[in-house]
């Protein structure tokens, strides 16, 4: 079994900035990204943490993200707009573009962005939230390297194409629905095959389209509750990059296995203005109401007590703010060999 060393969020923060800052990202760019790495490692969502500074920094050494983007954002309509990420790191991108959701939502009732020539954004809850701070509802969605058969193939064809929507209440935590379309993120598949560890039958196949239980053999991810889950990545594919033209499926670039050419990813930022429904402390009590509802709802056998999307995630955030992020020894050492490269020592060290 892995060991892993708890590291506080702050020393990630401070180190995944440094670094960025290395190969030449702005500090406030710097910042951001690290920023959103961290937040996922506190949330536990630790295959969209810290440990893809590593990669993030060597593509920019490639030039295959531009550490100096110059964004162009579009207004084309009332709430709506077009970023042009200018090939950036897809965090402070993906921000941009929520902040500029916000803005159009005050003014219209809802704003929508969708962002083009982009990078890897990470996880989707940071951007919803955001949003959900802004008293909007987020919807953040986006599209990615193929990792998915579609219902009925055998071949890759679709992302993981995560969908976040992130819901304000007066009480914490809020709503807050993060999830790929797959049956599960190849990440989690990739970490299992790293560890050595196997996988339930439902999460992937091999290459003759067959459940595998060992990682290693995996090859693709299969959708998320069949057909079901296949229509929603497929809708998320939609949206992503047949509003922004940019590639879809295999189309895509692997940002772990391609480094000769730019990714041109595509996202989707939604915010509802909730004011323009009704007031805003109204509408939280009634979420309020409707959690506190749910929660007191009869337990199946089994389970003590019933919790609302993103509620695991938020207990995570408030024990690890407190105790530090497990760090995998792995991570570690690849973290540790980038910052020795950079002059930046890993805060284990």
């Amino acid at each position: 079994m892995q060991q892993s060393v708890l590291v506080s969020a702050k020393d990630l923060k401070t180190f995944g900035q440094r670094v960025l800052q290395k190969v030449g990202v702005s500090k406030q760019h710097a910042e951001e990204t690290s920023e959103i790495l961290v937040d996922a490692n506190l949330r536990g969502i630790d295959t969209h943490g810290i440990y893809l500074i590593d990669l993030y920094a060597r593509r920019l050494q490639k030039k295959l993200i531009n550490p100096v983007p110059k964004f162009i954002f579009e207004k084309k309509r009332a709430g709506l707009g077009i970023l042009d990420a200018d090939f950036s790191l897809g965090q402070p991108a993906t921000l941009e573009a929520s902040r500029k959701a916000v803005e159009l939502a005050k003014d219209a009732g809802v704003g929508i962005v969708t962002v083009k020539n982009s990078n890897h954004f990470g996880a989707a809850a940071y951007y919803a939230e955001y949003i959900a701070k802004q008293d909007c509802i987020g919807l953040v969605m986006c599209d990615g390297e193929c990792d998915v058969i579609p219902y009925g193939g055998k071949e890759k064809f679709l992302g993981t194409n995560p969908i976040c929507c992130c819901v304000p209440s007066i009480s914490q935590p809020w709503y807050c629905m993060d999830m790929a379309t797959s049956e599960v993120a190849f990440g989690k598949v990739r970490a299992a095959a790293e560890a050595g560890k196997s996988i339930p039958p439902n999460w992937a196949v091999d290459r003759n389209g067959q459940p595998v239980t060992d990682a290693k053999q995996a090859y693709a991810v299969v959708p998320m509750s069949g057909v079901k889950g296949y229509a929603l990545g497929l809708m998320i594919e939609i949206l992503s990059s047949r509003l922004t033209g940019m590639p879809y499926g295999a189309h895509i670039i692997r940002k772990f296995d391609d480094w000769d050419n730019r990714a041109f990813m595509g996202h989707y930022i939604q915010a509802i203005d909730i004011k323009a429904f009704c007031p805003v402390d109204v509408f939280k009590k009634r979420m309020d109401e409707l959690i506190q509802d749910l929660k007191k709802q009869p337990k199946a056998f089994g389970f003590n007590e019933i919790l609302i999307p993103g509620e695991p995630e938020w207990r995570n955030k408030v024990n690890r703010e407190k105790e530090g992020c497990p760090i995998r020894q792995e991570d570690i050492e690849l973290l540790a060999q980038l910052g020795k490269e950079l002059g930046v020592p890993f805060p284990t060290e």
